[in-house]
């Protein structure tokens, strides 16, 4: 498989040289921003696999870009901050984030967590459980393509709610628990943190149910975790 691209936006020159050390030692190729203009304009010409992003950045934060990011691209975005408080991390998900590392960090989890994001898709993909396509009521879900619509009308999911959306759809009916889901799609253990899944249901769910509050498809399983409706 060609080398994979690591995009960093950084503007400490410290974290942002430690970043490409640890990621190009581990075969990755690595390009770097200081800040949120210039990443948003390096994304078309170096098309990356994965985008670090630092949340406070000058001029634009690091929410805002990814907003922005979230327009053109659904590449995942993995964010790093000093900020450490509950409140922030449920935002940066929210606006399209794939996970949350607190600074200071270890390069080592952070490659780790690298390399579980990438792996994903191939995993889930794999051609002994593979499906092609699916479709419950109005929701239609072309897997290979990458294709999601809700009664006729495309419907724009960043990565992880598709492969959340793809690992359910395809095995309705079936239980599974917070932490199955998290090691499934997250490539990792959630110690707990079921925020991170929290705000990725409640978020697939505003895109694809006809009432985020009552869903049809993707139902709460209480006090175990989330099962696909498909009756």
């Amino acid at each position: 498989m060609a080398e994979q691209t690591i995009l960093v936006i950084e503007d400490d020159p410290e974290i942002r040289n430690i970043i490409q050390l640890y990621l190009q030692r581990n075969q990755y190729e690595v390009a770097l921003a200081e800040h949120g203009d210039e990443g948003i304009a390096m994304l078309e010409a170096v098309q990356p696999d994965l985008i670090i992003l630092d949340v406070l950045l000058p001029g634009r934060n690091g929410f805002e870009v990814c907003k922005e990011i979230r327009k053109v691209s659904s590449v995942p975005v993995l964010f790093l901050s000093c900020m450490m408080e509950e409140h922030d991390k449920i935002v940066g998900l929210g606006v399209g984030g794939d996970d949350y590392m607190t600074k200071p960090f270890s390069p080592n989890e952070l490659v780790a967590r690298v390399e579980a994001h990438l792996r994903r898709p191939f995993l889930l993909g794999s051609p002994s459980n593979r499906v092609e396509k699916i479709q419950y009521k109005g929701l239609y879900m072309d897997l290979l393509n990458r294709h999601v619509s809700v009664n006729g009308t495309a419907v724009n999911l960043v990565k992880k709610e598709f492969e959340l959306l793809r690992y359910l759809g395809s095995r309705p009916g079936k239980i599974f628990t917070h932490e199955e889901l998290f090691r499934e799609i997250w490539g990792q253990k959630s110690y707990n943190d079921t925020r991170t899944l929290i705000v990725h249901i409640s978020n697939l769910r505003k895109k694809i149910e006809p009432d985020p509050a009552n869903p049809e498809f993707i139902i709460n399983v209480h006090g175990v975790g989330y099962k696909f409706n498909a009756s």
